[in-house]
């Protein structure tokens, strides 16, 4: 016996009830999706920071040297509006704008062999990022951190980065310097950049989700080069410390305020 084609199709009715439960699932997962990509960026801003930072460590002791973690200054744009350098390295700058508060290398002032007083600084690895829409928040490249969420916090969670003056963005002639936030490494291997009242104190560094914005002025956004933080303030608990003594860096797992 042949069946009429028509008796194996679907029926109208058929057809919407399986398009209600298309648009159901997709209502219930597509939530539960966009939370796990902003924890996969999260996770993966993390082990990306612990990987380089041990990095950073085993290059100082191997070397024998001084090995530093510096982060791209917060002030690119004032110095792309003064036009005061070469094409070359105003070309570089341009190419990290984007990377304020999110791009880091790690840099080497001396090497093996060099004269005591006669380092040849070179940069260890190219500029890397943290994932989109992972940052460390603005205020952790001032002297002293105030933003509200960390007000209550203890004094060593409130303290920006240390900062001296390194070549930047590269050590192609001609050299420019520049003051640099930064974590060191000594060839012990122990983080030698951060001290609290007087005494060597562990690094820390804070993660946000949120994305940097530049403020325009009348002469356009190079007039007024600073940066706001969206969402404001927008801490999150995830930290990365890195053991003075040790200088081996792990998730901060300390007990603090929740905001």
């Amino acid at each position: 016996m042949i069946r009429d084609a028509r008796d194996a199709a679907f029926t109208l009715i058929e057809l919407l009830v399986v398009i209600a439960i298309i648009g159901l699932l997709a209502t219930i997962g597509l939530p539960a999706l966009k939370g796990f990509g902003k924890g996969t960026g999260m996770a993966g801003a993390e082990r990306q920071l612990l990987q380089d930072l041990g990095l950073a460590r085993l290059w100082a002791i191997n070397g024998r040297t001084t090995v530093y973690v510096v982060f791209a200054p917060p002030n690119i744009l004032s110095r792309l509006a003064q036009g005061s350098t070469s094409p070359q390295i105003m070309k570089q700058l341009t190419n990290l704008v984007s990377g304020q508060y999110s791009a880091y290398a790690l840099l080497s002032t001396r090497t093996v062999g060099d004269q005591p007083g006669q380092g040849t600084p070179r940069y260890l690895s190219e500029w890397k990022r943290l994932p989109q829409g992972i940052l460390i928040p603005t205020n952790k490249f001032s002297a002293v951190n105030l933003d509200p969420p960390v007000l209550n916090y203890p004094p060593e969670y409130r303290r920006g980065f240390s900062t001296n003056t390194f070549p930047f963005p590269s050590t192609t002639q001609p050299l420019s310097f520049w003051t640099l936030p930064y974590i060191a490494f000594n060839p012990q291997g122990q983080v030698i950049s951060e001290t609290f009242n007087g005494k060597p104190h562990d690094a820390l560094i804070p993660l946000a989700e949120g994305s940097i914005f530049f403020r325009g002025g009348n002469g356009g956004y190079l007039a007024v080069p600073d940066m706001v933080m969206k969402p404001a303030y927008n801490y999150t608990n995830h930290w990365i410390r890195v053991n003075w003594l040790t200088g081996r860096a792990s998730v901060d797992q300390a007990t603090r305020p929740r905001f």
